[in-house]
Order: structure tokens, then C-alpha cells, then sequence
């Protein structure tokens, strides 16, 4: 993950939520407690930022969320402290993630994939910690089938990089698939800007 990225998010901390909070409202958190209903056991959040997961897992699971961004893990703290769920907080980087092989049940990441600099080392390193017959579950918003809405996400690319490190021009299906992971499902939403997606190691 780039210096650059770091920094826009360690300076965001607490704004992150107030600028998501309409799309969250809305519709986005619907979507993430269809996808994290599907978590079992033991379950790794890859760029966990603020914690705006934390209440959509089963209260069965056991999370650990890692961030590169101290600033974004102390949010995601406070949050399973006011929730009371357990939760264990560890800053690390996204292509080399501290855990043994197979060390959880479940991997997941929403809408973080778009900002890491190397987006095949990161969804590697999630296949390689995930035991077999665990599922890494993604919702994330990808490069659009859609001609024109492509032409969009290409034109905004720059913009949306230099803002918070996003690339909304990426085939991130494709690079699942290239990292290993066999996809089990897949669901399009917003005309396919965002895919859920759950796949197996």
C-alpha cells in the first residue's frame, strides 16, 4: 500500500463515516449484511477501516480486523467496544498479511480492494490464509460491463485516486479468479457496478 494512501486515510479517520453515511443509509449496509451473513468461525477483515462491519457478522463469529491505518483501527475499536463484540485490532499490510496459512474460516473485504496497490498480492495473500472450505466474501465496486458506464469509471479514475486512492476502472473479478480463488456466486448491484462475491480457496 502506497504512502500516499496511508496518509489520506490515517487523515479521514472519523470523516470517513460522516461522507458514506447517506449510501450506507441507504443502501450500501443492506448489501454488507446479505454478504456477512455468510461468515462462520473465525473471520479475517482485510482493510477493515472503521469497523462498519462489525454488526452485520454473526454474533458467533470471532473477528480480527487488520488496517494499515492506525487511525481507521482505533474507529474500528471503539466500534466493537460500544457494540460488544469481540474483535482483534492489527495493523498490517495487505500483501503480506501476519497470519500462518489457513488461519481462518472466513476472509472478507468491502469496497477496500479498489485502493491497494497490489490488488493480485493482496486477494493471494486472502486465499492463502483462508482454510480450506472457508470462504473469502467481497463486495466491492468494479470496472462496469456497461459501455458508457465504463467510460465513466475510466474518466473518474484520476480524480477518484488523487481523493481517497480509488480505482473504480478495475476488473476485480478477474483478478480473483487470476489469484487462485474459485468463485462460488456472484451478484450484481447498480448494474453491475458492485459485485458480492464469495469465493473458495
Amino acid at each position: 500500500m502506497s504512502q500516499d494512501v496511508r496518509e489520506i486515510y490515517d487523515d479521514l479517520g472519523q470523516k470517513y463515516d460522516v461522507w458514506t453515511s447517506l449510501p450506507d443509509r441507504l443502501f450500501l449496509n443492506r448489501w454488507r449484511g446479505e454478504l456477512l451473513a455468510k461468515a462462520r468461525g473465525e473471520v479475517l477483515e482485510v482493510a477493515v477501516g472503521t469497523g462498519k462491519n462489525l454488526a452485520f457478522y454473526p454474533e458467533a463469529c470471532r473477528v480480527t480486523g487488520l488496517d494499515f491505518s492506525r487511525a481507521m483501527l482505533d474507529e474500528a475499536s471503539r466500534r466493537a467496544q460500544a457494540l460488544r463484540r469481540p474483535f482483534e485490532a492489527r495493523e498490517g499490510d495487505v500483501t503480506a498479511l501476519p497470519f500462518a496459512d489457513a488461519s481462518f474460516d472466513t476472509v472478507s473485504s468491502t469496497f477496500a480492494i479498489c485502493t491497494f496497490t497490489e490488488p493480485l498480492a493482496a486477494l493471494r495473500e486472502m486465499r492463502r490464509v483462508c482454510r480450506p472450505g472457508g470462504a473469502v466474501l467481497l463486495l466491492e465496486h468494479v470496472l462496469p460491463r456497461d459501455r458508457p458506464l465504463a467510460w465513466l469509471a475510466r474518466s473518474m479514475a484520476p480524480h477518484t485516486r488523487k481523493a481517497v486512492g480509488c480505482n473504480p476502472d478495475r476488473d476485480t473479478l478477474a483478478l480473483v479468479r487470476e489469484a487462485g480463488l474459485h468463485v462460488d456466486s456472484m451478484l450484481g448491484r447498480a448494474r453491475d457496478i458492485i459485485l458480492a462475491v464469495v469465493a473458495r480457496p
